[in-house]
């Protein structure tokens, strides 16, 4: 190391970390990459002209005297159940920022658990910092925002990649024992997995979802206040979605598209829908993160926070090769019978709470 404050990146050499490490060289940035894997972590260091640091989680003196380099941290070393908050509070205790890029609702409470803590300190605590939740999160702020505060809200992501880092299955293994999970009238319930499947229009067509226990629960609460919440994810194995590419037909290789989803019902029941489209996943969330990581040390605010909680809806649009759709084109195809949200299903008692 030079002797210059800098940030971590810890699970540099991961799928995703790579990625990570790799476009912050890119911005300009000179992280200090750290993680469990000495010579992985060496070799990218190596090529990338970086310091690195080997580090494991359950040393807490290692861990504590690794922060005394930087101010702030990247965590993205999943599944984040085993690493967000050890990291975390010895980010606390040292006056370091904490960011990170899971999506684990169990993570996202505890986490979020941590604002009080977080403000005496003066460290800003931001999970959710990649695709999964800054697509999502930053349209929730808007929708809600066009209904003059959503009483009820649905998200949804849909990740187009070449290839999924291995660290996505190991998170969802993880967390699955906890079940699925929906937000009414403010409180997190209890919902079978595989139930509630509705299908949706994207810019690329119908896609079906069903309610995931992912991070975005907790994330659009804390966004926009709104008690009614529904996160879905893409039905495995839908045959009528390719979560690999949409084939323009142009030369070269494949146009990766990437999707988020949101819509709103007011109080009043009027409602808002918008669509986010971005390129490949991982590559925006490498680009959202260090986006994250900048903002945050150019005007952190202590606290735990959402994306769209910390820097407002429109953040997400300073992600390159994004934008945000308030109406489909007409070429796309009109919403079909199953097109139809649980705010359709719901008794006017529930609409009217």
């Amino acid at each position: 190391m030079n002797g210059a404050r800098s940030w971590m990146l810890y699970g540099a050499a991961g799928h995703t970390g790579a990625l990570i490490a790799r476009h912050a060289h890119l911005r300009g940035h000179r992280p200090l990459l750290a993680g469990r894997s000495a010579p992985a972590i060496a070799a990218l260091a190596e090529e990338l002209d970086l310091p690195y640091l080997a580090l494991v989680l359950d040393d807490p003196a290692v861990l504590n005297a690794s922060m005394a380099e930087v101010d702030l941290v990247l965590n993205a070393a999943g599944p984040f159940l085993h690493t967000a908050a050890p990291l975390a509070q010895a980010c606390l205790a040292a006056g370091v920022h904490y960011i990170d890029i899971g999506n684990e609702l169990q993570v996202f409470r505890t986490l979020y658990d941590l604002d009080q803590r977080a403000q005496r300190a003066g460290v800003t605590i931001i999970p959710g910092a990649g695709f999964g939740v800054v697509a999502t999160n930053c349209l929730a702020r808007y929708v809600s925002d066009a209904v003059g505060g959503a009483q009820h809200l649905e998200v949804a992501a849909r990740a187009a990649t070449a290839r999924q880092g291995p660290g996505i299955a190991a998170s969802i293994r993880d967390n699955l024992p906890y079940g699925g999970w929906t937000r009414r009238a403010g409180h997190l319930h209890p919902q079978p997995l595989g139930s509630g499947i509705i299908t949706i229009i994207l810019p690329g067509g119908p896609c079906r979802i069903m309610p995931f226990p992912t991070g975005d629960l907790e994330a659009a609460f804390q966004a926009t206040g709104a008690p009614d919440i529904t996160a879905y994810s893409p039905v495995p194995d839908d045959p009528a979605v390719d979560p690999r590419a949409s084939d323009t037909g142009a030369p070269g290789p494949p146009a990766y598209r990437s999707f988020g989803w949101a819509r709103a019902a007011g109080p009043d029941g009027t409602t808002a829908e918008a669509w986010l489209q971005t390129g490949e996943s991982y590559a925006f969330t490498a680009a959202a993160s260090i986006r994250v990581i900048e903002e945050t040390l150019a005007r952190s605010v202590p606290g735990a926070f959402s994306p769209a909680a910390a820097f407002g809806a429109d953040f997400v649009l300073t992600i390159p090769d994004t934008a945000r759709i308030d109406t489909i084109p007409a070429e796309a195809p009109a919403r079909g019978p199953l097109e139809r949200s649980h705010l359709d299903h719901m008794p006017p008692e529930a609409m009217n709470a």
